[in-house]
Formats: structure tokens, C-alpha cells, sequence
């Protein structure tokens, strides 16, 4: 059957593996200020788990997950504890509603796990980044037979988030890349990493693939994809930056593994 993954816009992506198919932060309803959505919940086919990592609008989509699971009658959610209200308005059952653990792997299906990691958050500006109540904000290391990948979600970099992303061996980085300033905290839209600090926090965990996302959407809030490629040429040129097309399936496969990169 084969694995990939296919992103569709900002954080939001769909992957597939051994048939089962996972969409992570999707991101499709009409959104005042954000650019139109690439994709409508039926483009995406039959989906058996969706994955959120926070509150965020373009993270928790709450229409489009309404609407995917109607779609979907048999998909299950994992999100953030405190998200399971929303997951019931959703449509979702008490049972169908899984709570990543920070602390071991959650198995899926037989082949494929996810453990959650803290990102570094806010849910508004003034109240600061941080980890939120552990699990208020989330980045997901995904596993799936020998395969190593991680989605942030949002985050920027701590060296607590470092030092756990150093031993988890990661093969496939999927990172923000729109960076945050002053001028946009003070508008309360609450930043990421930028596309230089996420190719070397890529290059220092020893992800062979980055995935640049989070940079097009609002077009206030945007990222270059243009500087992470070349920078990630110029300080880690063993390091391939894949920068997806709309919908592109991208081969889910283990990297050749460098001695100096890990």
C-alpha cells in the first residue's frame, strides 16, 4: 500500500499508512482573514483518525472536524484533554476521544503510535509562552514501523522541548516557520519558529527531512520557505527542506542514514 503524506495548507495534513489514514491539524473552513482553503472535507476521502494540537483556529478547526466526522462516522480524535467538550460537540463519543500521553506511546493501530510533546504556546500573547497545563499545547512524535516523524503544532524553541526532541530520533521534522515579532505580539497573534531556527532545530535533532508549514495562510502572518532552503543549504546541506505543493504526496520512507547527522 505504501506510505505518504500530503500537506494541505498552514499545519494541516494528511497521511496515509498500511490504509490507514490520518489527518493532522486541518485547517478547511472559509476563515475571515485567511486565505480561501485548498481543499474541501470530501477531497480528503475516508479518514479513521484526526489529530489536533491545540485551540487555536487553525489548529482546531471545529467545522471542519464536525464535518469530517460526519463524513466519517468511524474516525476517532486525539487531542488535548481539555478539548474534549469540544470533540463531544463535535460528534465525537466519550471513547472515540484519545488523550495523547506525554510520557509513552499511544498505539493507533498495531503499526503506527503517537506520543505527544509540550510545545511552547500561548493561547494570547500577554499571558506568555509556555507550556500551558502540559498538555494545552502539543507537538506529536508519530511512529510508524521504524519511521520517525514529529509535528509541532506551534511552538517555539525552549531547551527543555530541545533536549526531549534530541532523543527521540526523528527522521521527518514538519515545523513553523512564520517566526514572531514584537509588532505582531502586540496584535495578540502569537508566534512560531522562524525559518533559519527551524532548520537548525531540525539539523540538531538530526531530522534528515523538514517539512516547512504554518507560513500561508493569513497574510499577515506569513514565512519563507525561500530562506529555510537556503539556509538549510548553507549550515546543513545533508538536510533536504521539502517544500510541498498543495495536496502532493510525499513517499514516507526512511532516510539513508548519515554517521555525522546524528
Amino acid at each position: 500500500m505504501g506510505s505518504w503524506l500530503s500537506w494541505l495548507g498552514q499545519s494541516g495534513f494528511l497521511l496515509e499508512h498500511q490504509g490507514v489514514r490520518m489527518v493532522i491539524d486541518p485547517f478547511l473552513s472559509e476563515t475571515p482573514g485567511a486565505m480561501s482553503p485548498h481543499f474541501d472535507v470530501y477531497d480528503l476521502g475516508s479518514v479513521h483518525w484526526i489529530l489536533s494540537t491545540h485551540e487555536h483556529l487553525d489548529h482546531w478547526d471545529h467545522e471542519t472536524i464536525a464535518r469530517l466526522k460526519e463524513a466519517n462516522p468511524q474516525a476517532r480524535i486525539v487531542a488535548p484533554g481539555h478539548l474534549r467538550s469540544r470533540a463531544a460537540d463535535a460528534g465525537f463519543l466519550a471513547e472515540e476521544f484519545v488523550v495523547p500521553s506525554l510520557t509513552h506511546p499511544v498505539h493507533l493501530t498495531p503499526d503506527v503510535a503517537v506520543q505527544a510533546v509540550s510545545a511552547v504556546h500561548a493561547v494570547h500573547s500577554q499571558d506568555g509562552y509556555g507550556s500551558g497545563e502540559k498538555d494545552q499545547f502539543l507537538g506529536y512524535i508519530l511512529s510508524l514501523e521504524g519511521l520517525t516523524l514529529y509535528h509541532s503544532g506551534d511552538t517555539i524553541l525552549s531547551q527543555a522541548l530541545l533536549d526531549r526532541l534530541m532523543d527521540a530520533h526523528i527522521d521527518i521534522a514538519m515545523l513553523p516557520i512564520n517566526g514572531r515579532d514584537f509588532f505582531r505580539d502586540a496584535l495578540d497573534i502569537v508566534g512560531n519558529l522562524g525559518a533559519c531556527e527551524a532548520v537548525d532545530l531540525a539539523g540538531r535533532i538530526g531530522a534528515s527531512i523538514l517539512i516547512p508549514m504554518h507560513y500561508d495562510a493569513f497574510a499577515g502572518n506569513l514565512g519563507d520557505v525561500g530562506q529555510a532552503a537556503r539556509y538549510a543549504h548553507e549550515r546543513w546541506p545533508y538536510m533536504t527542506v521539502a517544500v510541498l505543493g498543495y495536496g502532493q504526496k510525499w513517499p514516507m520512507e526512511k532516510p539513508i542514514a548519515l554517521p555525522h547527522h546524528r
